[in-house]
């Protein structure tokens, strides 16, 4: 898959592009449906498959709530996920006042057909765009006929009864439900974080931690909390527990993130770390001494031990 940011010029192929825009965060099982067509579509009609989709949420730009929003992937976590259904292109727009002000017709006349060579769009069944998002599916019908391309619709996802999308599966996140979030996401929800030196109780307690820093403070970690997890590192995976939060049986303030993973005794620090979140296990609790710490971090482990079908 070729990336190109819209600051970049490059080739659009002479027999033009079928294409899709969103913003895609987290690309989870409705987006996944838009893909596996497009590319359907592309394969079908032996054109080029193009992804169109923002470099920084709208929604940073505009301003709506942007300080409280945070993301399911990264940049580079995103394009990963789309290169996995054989898209041709990704292409990053810039999303900027200037391209927020451009009107819904302006932008499929003058980006997507003029600049993009578009022959057939896909969208999902909520697709809005252009200044103040007054572009819908109704609008793309006439424009559809006035340009000259194939346009469809694909129609909401559901799980457990939900629409799929991803302000749902952030509210999950932001709740610690995690297996409902990635049951709609379709894989595990997982963050990178670089190993640095903590303060040594786990070892000293006899459950020797990573002591984690995310590397995209946008990206969305769980609330506080002890999680079942799998880690990976250098290729390889290990299972573990992860907790998350402020240590208040040691009168901790900041938030601190301590991945203690079975079977693994290398010394990282500064190398990196995926963590995918598997299960839930706990809300974060003050012990009034260290031995019920230490009790309960057994009995985590051991449930973490069940999850995996290992023998306590």
């Amino acid at each position: 898959m070729q990336i190109v940011n819209s600051q970049n010029a490059f080739q659009i192929p002479d027999e033009g592009t079928c294409i899709t825009v969103g913003t895609f965060d987290g690309v989870h099982l409705g987006h996944a449906e838009i893909l596996r067509f497009l590319k359907s579509l592309s394969d079908q009609k032996k054109i080029p498959a193009l992804v169109f989709t923002f470099g920084n949420h709208p929604r940073y730009v505009l301003k709506e709530d942007a300080a409280e929003l945070k993301m399911l992937t990264t940049s580079d976590e995103k394009a990963r996920l789309i290169g996995n259904f054989g898209i041709d292109y990704l292409y990053v727009q810039d999303f900027t006042p200037e391209f927020a002000a451009l009107q819904a017709e302006e932008f499929v006349s003058e980006i997507l057909i003029g600049k993009l060579k578009m022959k057939s769009l896909v969208v999902g069944h909520d697709h809005l765009f252009g200044k103040d998002r007054s572009g819908n599916f109704a609008l793309l019908s006439e424009l559809s006929d006035k340009y000259g391309f194939s346009l469809i619709q694909i129609p909401a996802i559901s799980n457990e009864g939900f629409n799929v999308s991803s302000t749902k599966i952030r509210n999950l996140l932001a709740a610690a439900d995690i297996q409902l979030a990635n049951a709609m996401l379709g894989y595990h929800y997982s963050f990178t974080g670089k190993v640095i030196k903590g303060f040594g109780i786990g070892r000293e307690l006899g459950f020797p931690t990573a002591n984690l820093k995310p590397l995209s403070a946008q990206k969305i970690l769980p609330p506080p909390g002890v999680y079942i997890i799998k880690a990976t590192h250098d290729g390889d995976s290990f299972e573990g527990i992860i907790n998350i939060g402020r240590r208040p049986t040691f009168e901790g303030d900041q938030i601190q993130v301590e991945a203690h993973l079975f079977d693994f005794d290398k010394v990282v620090y500064g190398e990196l770390l995926t963590i995918e979140f598997l299960l839930f296990l706990r809300e974060e609790t003050k012990f009034e001494s260290i031995d019920l710490l230490i009790q309960q971090i057994r009995k985590d482990r051991d449930c973490a031990f069940k999850y995996f079908g290992r023998i306590c």
